[in-house]
């Protein structure tokens, strides 16, 4: 008995995605073809294909993979590895209940990738939070440094000014002082003088 779910049409796109980025099948179709049908269902049941990135950066087939989408070959790979290689892998997941629940979850992950979201394709750790908001709101982002470093130039004049000031009128009180006391002991002097 067939336990068969839309998780088997996410599997199925998974496969769609891994050769849309790669150019090949998740599986070595060599393999498959000369294995028995029981061996290439336990393959594909069975055993876990690589990620795409590592895929296309041993493969012999980056150059014309970058190639056909204008573009390096090492972009192509670095481009690939991580957010699409979880993109994939969680969509190729053996244990259906860890594969996307739907077609429009993957889309909807897809769809946070292209956006620079965080894609829940993955664990998100603070580090990935932040990169993802920072490449998301890279203006917004300049302009807060722009006015912090405003500010803080303007807090560090304001407070070298108010020291000097607050040293100078201290400078000022001991002279006062100074000429005070020097003045009331010419008093002194004087009226002992008398």
């Amino acid at each position: 008995q067939l336990d068969i779910d839309t998780r088997s049409d996410v599997y199925s796109l998974g496969v769609l995605l891994y050769e849309l980025l790669t150019g090949q099948t998740p599986f070595d179709g060599e393999r498959l073809r000369s294995a028995a049908f029981d061996d290439v269902l336990r393959i594909i049941r069975e055993e876990d294909p690589p990620r795409p990135s590592s895929r296309i950066s041993t493969s012999a087939t980056l150059p014309e993979a970058a190639t056909n989408r204008h573009i390096e070959p090492k972009r192509l790979s670095a481009l690939v590895r991580g957010e699409l290689d979880w993109i994939v892998m969680k969509a190729l997941e053996k244990d259906r209940a860890r594969r996307y629940a739907t077609a429009t979850a993957l889309a909807a992950d897809v769809e946070h990738y292209l956006n620079d979201e965080p894609v829940d394709a993955c664990p998100p750790s603070s580090v990935y939070l932040i990169g993802k908001f920072t490449r998301r709101n890279r203006g917004w982002l300049s302009t807060a440094a722009v006015v912090l470093l405003t500010v803080l130039v303007g807090l560090t004049v304001s407070t070298v000014l108010i020291a000097r000031e607050r040293d100078a009128a201290e400078v000022s009180a001991r002279r006062e002082a100074v000429a005070a006391h020097q003045a009331e002991q010419r008093l002194d002097d004087a009226r002992y003088n008398l």
